[in-house]
């Protein structure tokens, strides 16, 4: 009874593990640097000494500056995920593109490098694919694009981006671009919590796959709700922003501010040490 009952298990572990490859399963990989020449492609830098695979979940955590030397694009899709932390940067200094299709791409007190004028940060580059990107205490510096959805996406695209304390510079030729968010199913948003994020480069969309690439203001987008602080835009513009530059330029920066209410209660925890020292 005993070989009976493991010989089920065998051929039941054998069924699973045939599923979960006809699934496309997905694994952790670590980088550990094991190849010593801080290259992405190089399977020996990697725990599970095999190059990520488009769905993988990707961290890197040491601290280490990992370059991306492509014959094709950084993807994650699939449900995939990117993770760079740590005080870690990832760099790209080539003309190929960094896609997220239905994956998430997280900074965390880290640095996200791309030095070549035609690199692009697309959000959403496939049709109908959802991307999410969050960055906390972290920079991004983007010499080419940064694009919130694809500039001939049909719709049924769903893309976030959260930033806290971080900034971007896509100071380049051309800058931000939020493609067509009127499309059917399209829903972008851009949400910064709390003060110390700014975001520097031109900023424009288009509002159909056929339209004209216009420059837009940030001010537009919070009144459209796209642009939002701590998940609202609730009240005015000003209250939470300002902005240096002129809109259709690459030099137009915005920065987030504290909001009224917790410049408030800081003023106030001011006033009251002042009165306990007088005291």
């Amino acid at each position: 009874m005993w070989k009976a009952t493991n010989k089920l298990s065998l051929a039941a572990c054998i069924a699973s593990a045939g599923a979960l490859t006809m699934t496309g399963y997905s694994a952790t990989l670590t980088w550990d640097a094991g190849g010593s020449d801080g290259i992405w492609q190089t399977a020996g830098n990697w725990d599970s000494d095999t190059v990520p695979a488009t769905n993988d979940d990707v961290i890197i955590n040491n601290g280490d500056t990992v370059t991306y030397s492509p014959g094709d694009d950084l993807k994650v899709e699939g449900g995939g995920s990117v993770t760079v932390s740590g005080g870690s940067t990832l760099t790209q200094s080539t003309s190929h593109w960094a896609q997220v299709n239905g994956g998430q791409f997280t900074l965390n007190n880290s640095a996200l490098n791309f030095t070549h004028a035609n690199n692009k940060l697309v959000l959403g580059l496939t049709t109908s694919s959802s991307a999410t990107f969050v960055a906390t205490n972290s920079t991004v510096s983007l010499a080419g694009e940064l694009w919130l959805g694809h500039n001939s996406n049909t719709g049924n695209q769903v893309i976030s981006m959260d930033l806290t304390n971080s900034s971007i510079d896509a100071n380049g030729v051309v800058g931000i671009w939020f493609w067509d968010t009127d499309a059917s199913g399209n829903d972008f948003t851009l949400n910064i919590n709390g003060g110390g994020t700014t975001i520097e480069g031109r900023v424009g969309r288009r509002n159909s796959v056929s339209g004209q690439e216009n420059d837009v203001s940030w001010e537009t987008l919070w009144n459209e709700g796209i642009l939002t602080y701590n998940g609202s835009n609730d009240g005015e513009f000003a209250d939470y922003f300002i902005t240096s530059g002129t809109p259709g330029t690459t030099g137009y920066v915005l920065t987030s501010v504290p909001e009224p209410s917790s410049a408030a209660l800081i003023g106030l925890a001011g006033v009251g040490f002042i009165l306990r020292r007088r005291r």
